[in-house]
């Protein structure tokens, strides 16, 4: 423990760790700010006018109207919500129109939108994929068939997207049927809520990879390392006290970090919306049986393992490598490595089991949960969530234990 203590209190001597660290709180924060800016509505005064509301009074705003639409969200309300907005537009015309009274869409449209999300997905073109304008669909054909064309819409788009594996057409069907229904809905928190918990996850990675990038080669390149390794406990010892270190400084760092930046978009959109479905923000058809509480916490857990996994990979690389340098360029290259492969050839095995698999913009956790990528080996098939998931805790141990391994087994110049 004494020798534990010793190497927390080396690394936090170090002036760029500190700076690090304090960046990593700074983006906490304003990270949060980001999407609670963006947020805006224009409010009708009574003279006519209009006042254009951000941030927070925006949100504030939309709160009251949003009271109206929100519980569980079955075929009647579906059904009474379509017949609102059909009779305002053949009254007043399509309400993206500059001529729809706007007291009328605040009062009248703004309250039910949410309702109306899935509804054109929901009846969209078998073939195509494109959805239902919403005065084509005949109110009397939702009634209690709603959440069937849910699911037959689920099955038109994974025989389109996934036509010769039936295995995953089957599990996708299995894994929907086993959603809650109806759904329960509560808006107010957008998705880039959730785009900036994924991005902040993603430069607090970076930030912790330069922190553990010397761990090891940092003492090579000084020479410390030699005398290092005349003492008792220099080797197997003294390398897992250095991981556990690190490990303990980047866990205590993710954790205040995601919390605060968490708590801070709770506090601004409020929790009451954190019960919706996960449907209710994303696609109609989504297969996680989750609320968006639930998504909040999944996120900075799977997040925290991807981080792990990536620095594991950094500190391996860092018992490999004689200088910090070339360990900070190729643990960067790493972790941006899935990104880039996604961007470049979707959803493929390579892509999915890196250790920083889950970090990213399009290839990132969330937007897996969100889509419907399946990978296969023979006639199996498994969700990318999963192979995510489950790559990321194997090469925390793999990749921990090669750093050990490679430490010991190191040989001074």
């Amino acid at each position: 423990m004494r020798l534990f203590r010793l190497e927390l209190k080396r690394i936090l001597k170090s002036r760029r760790t500190l700076i690090l660290l304090a960046i990593a709180l700074l983006l906490s924060v304003a990270m949060a700010y980001l999407p609670i800016s963006f947020e805006g509505i224009n409010r009708p005064n009574e003279d006519g006018t209009v006042t254009e509301l951000d941030g927070l009074a925006a949100i504030k705003y939309k709160k009251d109207f949003y009271e109206t639409s929100a519980g569980e969200v079955t075929p009647d309300r579906i059904k009474s919500a379509l017949e609102t907005y059909q009779n305002c537009v053949r009254e007043y015309g399509p309400v993206e129109e500059e001529g729809f009274p706007l007291t009328l869409y605040i009062e009248k449209i703004l309250p039910i939108r949410p309702l109306l999300k899935g509804l054109s997905e929901a009846f969209a073109d078998p073939l195509t994929g494109i959805g239902a304008d919403l005065m084509d669909i005949n109110p009397d054909d939702i009634d209690q068939a709603y959440y069937e064309k849910c699911a037959e819409h689920l099955q038109d788009v994974m025989r389109n997207e996934q036509g010769k594996y039936e295995t995953a057409q089957q599990k996708a069907l299995e894994k929907y049927s086993g959603v809650y229904k109806p759904f329960y809905l509560h808006s107010g928190i957008s998705k880039d809520a959730f785009d900036y918990i994924e991005f902040y996850i993603l430069f607090l990675a970076i930030l912790c990879v330069a922190i553990a990038a010397p761990t090891f080669a940092g003492e090579y390149q000084t020479g410390g390392d030699s005398i290092l390794r005349t003492t008792k406990h220099g080797r197997t010892r003294l390398a897992v006290t250095k991981i556990l270190a690190a490990f303990t400084l980047f866990i205590v760092t993710f954790i205040v970090g995601v919390t605060v930046h968490i708590l801070i978009l709770n506090a601004a959109f409020g929790t009451d919306c954190l019960r919706t479905s996960f449907q209710m923000l994303y696609s109609i058809i989504n297969l996680p049986n989750i609320n968006l509480g639930q998504l909040q916490i999944i996120l900075a857990a799977v997040g925290l393992l991807s981080v792990l996994a990536t620095i594991s990979c950094t500190l391996f690389l860092s018992a490999k490598c004689k200088d910090t340098l070339t360990v900070l360029l190729i643990s960067i290259v790493v972790l941006l490595l899935p990104l880039f492969a996604y961007v470049a050839m979707g959803a493929t095995w390579f892509s999915t089991i890196l250790p920083s698999a889950g970090i990213g913009m399009q290839n990132n956790f969330l937007s897996q949960l969100a889509n419907f990528n399946y990978l296969h080996i023979g006639g199996m098939s498994f969700w990318t969530p999963y192979v995510i998931l489950i790559s990321a805790g194997i090469e925390l141990f793999v990749f921990t234990f090669l750093a050990i391994h490679s430490y010991c087994r190191h040989q001074v110049a």
